[in-house]
């Protein structure tokens, strides 16, 4: 059998890049090629042979040569093993390694190729790949919340845009209708100011949330701004519907025994009493005319929802003023069946007498002696003292802080009342002691859990020509204990 070996030939491209498309490519060295023999052979003397030709991964193919005994044998075997590790760019300890174990020229060239595949073979990139989910500014309750930012920030000009709703700075309602209907793939040429906003009023409902947002932001502040005086002497709650609240108030804890010589303990009891009020809805209806919108009068818009704010704040001030008042002054009818303010509470001063030593003192002694549901003396800390606005510099100069002279002249209430002026109290005389909401029950007023505050809510006029606006207010209160609170008739 003959046997061809190709030892010469001229390459028609070479190029060396970073990143090959072949990814076994490789660089190898230059070198000698051996003269091509042709030996005629039979099977008997190729059994008897084997190659140790020059080693070309791709090309040529090694030269035969007979096999030597003895040492000539092993020096032609690790020439063959040097020429190998030349042509493949391998390093004299991989050559000392095949010599040392004895391999011969075919095993070396296998161990080349093997050496070869992990030197070329590409690098494994593992990349983890991070998914971030955002907001689309093309969904419409994203849209319509920038507008409605950008409507405040011409309103309210202290407050600073978020960085999407700044497109919107300084657009008008006829320019928000405008891109709301385009948007919607209605044509809005040659249309005028006031057919943009009455079709972008009744083709699309994006337009008075828009609106309905920025009067709900400019009404919160004005809410927030006007605080009633009473407001502060109450504690804040929720009620998870409109059922009456009910308010079990525990009893003293029982009262520690000796034990006896059998070491028995005996059970003791607590008693409870209940008090109630339920949370109502309140609600207003107000409109934003088209005028109004056209003319981009933000002025006007921002005014009726301002006064909108103050009314809700309003509301809850006239609710509690008239749960104090109730009953000719004596407030709320208990659970007990028993006015707010009654003698047998010991919060009623049973003569009324003007803001003084003497008054402020008796109102003080009455609250730290008063008695709980187990007839024991309880912690009750005056705090507060809530006057009309007839009494407000007269509670002033009592409360003030001076520099004695003398030991007559130290004013005892100063620094440990605060004054609360509620300018909707009807009587002028009447004022009041209070302790901390915090420390005891007495007032309470709760709103409709998850709608605390005014809630704004918005659709196209019907009855207006433009967009009605409603303010729903779900609110209640009651006096839960009548121990923290002390009146006088006054004088």
């Amino acid at each position: 059998m003959r046997v061809l070996t190709a030892v010469r030939w001229t390459p028609q491209e070479i190029s060396l890049v970073p990143t090959p498309a072949d990814p076994g490519a490789h660089i190898r060295m230059e070198t000698e090629m051996t003269d091509t023999t042709t030996t005629p052979t039979s099977d008997s003397a190729q059994a008897g042979s084997r190659s140790v030709g020059a080693f070309n991964a791709a090309g040529p193919r090694a030269s035969t040569v007979p096999e030597r005994n003895g040492a000539a044998n092993r020096a032609e075997a690790n020439a063959e093993i040097r020429s190998i590790a030349r042509i493949a760019g391998l390093d004299q300890s991989w050559i000392d390694g095949q010599i040392d174990g004895g391999a011969d020229p075919d095993t070396a060239r296998c161990a080349a190729f093997e050496a070869l595949a992990k030197r070329s073979a590409p690098a494994i990139r593992t990349e983890q790949v991070r998914v971030e989910m955002g907001d689309s500014h093309d969904d419409p309750a994203v849209r319509t919340r920038q507008m409605g930012e950008a409507l405040y920030a011409r309103i309210n000009p202290r407050h600073e845009l978020s960085e999407p709703a700044r497109r919107y700075a300084y657009a008008t309602p006829v320019d928000m209708a405008k891109e709301l209907l385009t948007l919607r793939g209605e044509s809005t040429m040659a249309l005028s100011p006031a057919s943009l906003e009455t079709r972008a009023l009744h083709t699309t409902s994006d337009f008075p949330i828009i609106l309905g947002d920025t009067v709900g932001r400019v009404l919160r502040d004005a809410y927030q701004a006007a605080p009633s005086g009473i407001r502060r002497l109450g504690r804040q709650t929720t009620a998870r519907d409109f059922r009456a609240v009910n308010k079990i108030m525990l009893g003293e804890a029982p009262l520690l025994e000796k034990l006896n010589e059998h070491g028995e303990i005996k059970a003791g009891t607590m008693a409870e009493a209940r008090e109630a009020y339920k949370v109502e809805t309140w609600a207003r209806k107000i409109g934003v005319t088209r005028q109004v919108l056209v003319n981009d009068d933000l002025g006007a818009f921002a005014d009726l929802a301002r006064r909108m704010g103050q009314a809700a704040a309003e509301t809850e001030a006239r609710i509690l003023v008239t749960l104090l008042e109730a009953g000719s002054g004596n407030g709320p009818t208990m659970a007990d069946g028993k006015t707010l303010f009654h003698a047998d509470h010991g919060n009623k001063a049973g003569t009324g007498a003007a803001i003084s030593d003497a008054t402020l003192s008796a109102a003080r002694l009455a609250l730290r002696t008063q008695k709980g549901i187990e007839d024991r003396t309880i912690r009750v800390t005056p705090r507060n003292l809530l006057v009309p606005p007839a009494l407000e510099t007269v509670a002033e100069k009592w409360l003030a802080s001076i520099a004695p002279a003398t030991a007559a002249d130290v004013n005892p209430f100063s620094g440990s009342l605060s004054l609360v002026v509620e300018p909707r109290l009807s009587s002028a005389t009447r004022w009041y002691v209070t302790a901390d909401p915090g420390e005891i029950d007495g007032l309470e007023f709760a709103y409709l859990s998850g709608a605390e505050g005014p809630q704004v809510e918005s659709r196209s006029g019907w009855d207006v020509d433009g967009v009605e606006i409603r303010v729903i207010l779900d609110f209640g209160a009651g006096f839960i204990d009548h121990r923290g609170w002390l009146a006088n008739a006054g004088a």
